[in-house]
């Protein structure tokens, strides 16, 4: 279940002190699953869009209202060309209600949000940074509803329609049960510092790494952002493993002195910028494809100092006269097996 793709990056992930990990898809099961919707605004919808059915109509739900049926539904006509794991459960509750049209024009802001035009309408999904930049401004309530969200460990999103605060959607996603798991094995091994890097709200990314048991955490970071972080812990002279699943990963898994993508759950582009590939979901092989390749130096190691101790001995009965080409090539073939016994050890790592 882990594919090294070459010898280079096996021998250099013995040498890993510190590590990054992403947290949606990684330390999470990559599964968000819509948690709330609060409508904002009074008249959600511009005028005779409500009654136009055909195109955007919400049916009643026992879970939303109509007026948080309309919010969950221009959230997922911006939602549409999205890869990223936030807007699957979006898109599947959304889809529940009524069919979900396909926006006219569509523009991801990695690490922020999405923006996207449908009939004439400016729809977004995104963090506050992102509404200020497109000219939203949220209120004090929607404000206080995305600090109690957050909170709560959700990734709680603005939905804004032609400038206006619609309303608002949350997600939440289960951590891993390998989580904990994973980070006492990676602090058993020596690795010295373990990161969290991760796009959401801080107190969203704290509650994860609190219950992981990640001490350092680095959140709100856009794909530039989790880049300079790779940056800095290879200046403070770790050799770095980044391990992600997303697109937004891409940049950091290329930079790190290792990348390693959840393979089952990633995006093609991180599982082709990353240099070991995880092809299960199971987070332990991480540590795992660590300790292989720390096996596999220290057996090469040995490997070397039996030929070379051979050799060696070998050597003065030859010059002396002691050691015949009978004997010489028994002993040279008796070590060629303790060597490939050693190796085979590895079977067992």
């Amino acid at each position: 279940g882990i594919l090294i793709k070459g010898g280079a990056f096996l021998e250099r992930a013995g040498a890993i002190s510190a590590v990054a990990l992403d947290k949606t898809g990684t330390l999470t099961i990559g599964k968000p699953q819509l948690t709330d919707v609060i409508a904002l605004q009074p008249a959600l919808a511009p005028a005779g869009m409500l009654d136009d059915r055909a195109e955007l109509a919400t049916a009643p739900s026992a879970r939303w209202s109509e007026a948080e049926g309309e919010v969950l539904h221009w959230a997922a006509i911006a939602e549409f060309g999205s890869e990223h794991p936030l807007a699957r459960p979006i898109l599947a509750e959304a889809a529940a209600l009524g069919d979900v049209p396909h926006a006219d024009a569509f523009e991801p802001y990695p690490g922020r949000g999405v923006r996207a035009i449908f009939q004439g309408h400016e729809v977004a999904v995104g963090t506050v940074d992102l509404m200020a930049e497109l000219g939203v401004e949220p209120g004090a309530a929607a404000l206080t509803h995305l600090a109690r969200l957050r909170s709560a460990g959700k990734t709680a999103m603005l939905v804004a329609l032609d400038g206006i605060a619609l309303g608002i959607v949350a997600v939440a996603d289960q951590m891993r049960v390998a989580a904990p798991a994973l980070i006492e094995r990676l602090r058993a091994s020596g690795v010295s510092r373990i990161v969290m890097l991760t796009g959401d709200d801080p107190r969203a990314a704290e509650a994860i790494a609190a219950e992981a048991g990640v001490r350092e955490v680095c959140a709100g970071l856009l794909p530039d952002d989790k880049l300079a972080a790779i940056r800095r812990l290879q200046g403070d002279g770790h050799v770095v493993a980044m391990a992600g699943d997303g697109i937004n990963d891409a940049l950091a898994l290329a930079a790190a002195d290792i990348g390693i993508a959840m393979g089952a759950a990633g995006t093609d582009v991180a599982i082709e910028t990353a240099d070991i590939a995880l092809m299960t979901d199971d987070l332990l092989k991480i540590a795992e494809a660590i300790k292989l390749s720390r096996a596999t130096l220290r057996t090469i190691r040995q490997n070397v100092a039996i030929a070379l101790l051979v050799v060696a001995g070998l050597l003065p009965g030859v010059l002396l006269g002691q050691v015949h080409m009978a004997s010489g090539m028994l002993i040279h073939e008796l070590s060629v097996l303790v060597v490939i016994a050693n190796a085979m050890r590895l079977l067992r790592a």
